[in-house]
């Protein structure tokens, strides 16, 4: 590991920071931007409370009743990444995102929160306690996931959902599928965008960061998920980002080390609007992906971080999944989306494993690539018309 990879691990950790509401904007942009939008709220079976946006029509209907608009539409899930939220899906306008994307192509579209977000709580614990953040994907993918599904088959009255899910969101799918098979009768299908299962290319990365005890310390002052206030967020950024001269401005070339370079599809603006809207990450989060990346196994938490392994059983998977990946994504790289593809083509689950077009294509490029809309965006959209028609029943 080389010394821009380790500056860029500290900074990446710095910046999962515990932003504000005002920073998160996912219902007012998206009534700013002419589409129909719900707040829901679902609890999960160990209190956590989630907020659920929903657009149930674009624009074109907008303005025609609710009941007009959603009776007997298709539903589509969309679960965010490590760091993210449900803004990301609409993050870059209705020309491009998927979330917009989907509504204008007539479907009923469901943006998730996970726990962590600014838009989750918890019926007992605050977000200062430190229970609130001992979680990773496990519990993303044993009570996050299933209740969002369950919220939205109870509203929409619908037997099945198509589950979309980027980075963490994927992952949060196979924990969800090896700890609740049953929810396989729930899905459609599945589409992975940068599959994050096997990431044996962070081992180095993960020994390192592990093996200084950072995280034990913080623990030890009773922090569990690292947090900065939005002033000292923004000094951060206005000091460290030139969005002006992107090849030295400091904020892009740390993330590209960490993601994959592709100045090319580089929005002006994309690195600011991505640290100033991240979430935190809990620590067990990040210890979670280490302990994958250290173990060379798509394992459960068990005892932590150097406690058992013990794999998720992938095999429990039976909807068909699509697998998208980037040729220049340094995060989940191809190689490690392979290994899954024939896991999942072993048991007869795999639909098609895809490089996104752009040979440049990062990590961040799924929601911050300026051409995103017709890489992926539109792309998606009418790969879930053709698995809706092909499975659903």
């Amino acid at each position: 590991m080389d010394a821009v990879t380790f500056n860029l691990f500290i900074f990446c950790g710095i910046f999962c920071a515990l932003i504000r509401e005002a920073c998160a904007y996912s219902p007012q942009a998206i009534a700013a931007a002419g589409y129909p939008v719900e707040r829901h709220k679902t609890t999960t079976a160990d209190g956590y409370i989630l907020q659920i946006f929903r657009i149930p029509a674009g624009r074109r209907l907008a303005r025609r009743s609710e009941s007009t608009n959603t009776k007997g539409k298709r539903a589509v899930v969309l679960f965010h990444g490590l760091t993210g939220y449900s803004g990301n899906f609409i993050v870059m306008g209705p020309k491009d995102s998927l979330g917009y994307i989907l509504a204008d192509a007539g479907y009923d579209v469901w943006l998730a929160n996970l726990r962590g977000t600014v838009y989750s709580a918890h019926h007992n614990l605050t977000r200062n306690d430190v229970a609130f953040w001992e979680f990773s994907f496990e519990e993303h993918g044993k009570y996050d996931a299933p209740a969002i599904i369950d919220k939205v088959l109870s509203v929409t009255g619908l037997s099945k959902v198509f589950y979309i899910g980027y980075s963490m969101g994927t992952t949060t799918f196979f924990t969800m599928m090896s700890q609740r098979p049953e929810y396989n009768k729930k899905l459609v299908a599945f589409i992975a965008m940068a599959p994050a299962v096997y990431m044996d290319n962070i081992r180095g990365l993960a020994n390192f960061a592990l093996s200084i005890d950072l995280f034990p310390i913080l623990r030890q002052r009773g922090i569990e998920a690292l947090a900065m206030s939005p002033e000292m967020l923004s000094y951060i950024v206005a000091t460290f980002c030139n969005e002006q001269q992107p090849q030295a401005d400091i904020c892009t070339r740390l993330t590209y080390a960490l993601v994959g370079e592709d100045y090319e599809q580089r929005r002006w603006n994309m690195i600011t609007v991505f640290l100033t809207t991240l979430q935190p990450a809990s620590f067990r989060q990040l210890e979670h992906f280490g302990k994958i990346g250290i173990t060379g196994v798509f394992t459960s938490w068990e005892d932590g971080v150097r406690g058992r392994v013990k794999p998720y059983n992938l095999t429990n998977v039976r909807v068909p999944v699509t697998l998208l990946y980037g040729e220049n994504d340094q995060l989940t790289e191809k190689s490690q989306v392979m290994r899954l593809a024939e896991d999942l083509k072993s048991t007869g689950v795999l639909e098609a494993a895809s490089a996104c077009p752009w040979p440049k294509f990062n990590h961040l490029d799924f929601i911050f690539a300026k051409d995103v809309g017709g890489l992926v965006s539109r792309p998606v959209a009418k790969l879930v018309d053709q698995l809706y028609s092909k499975y659903y029943e």
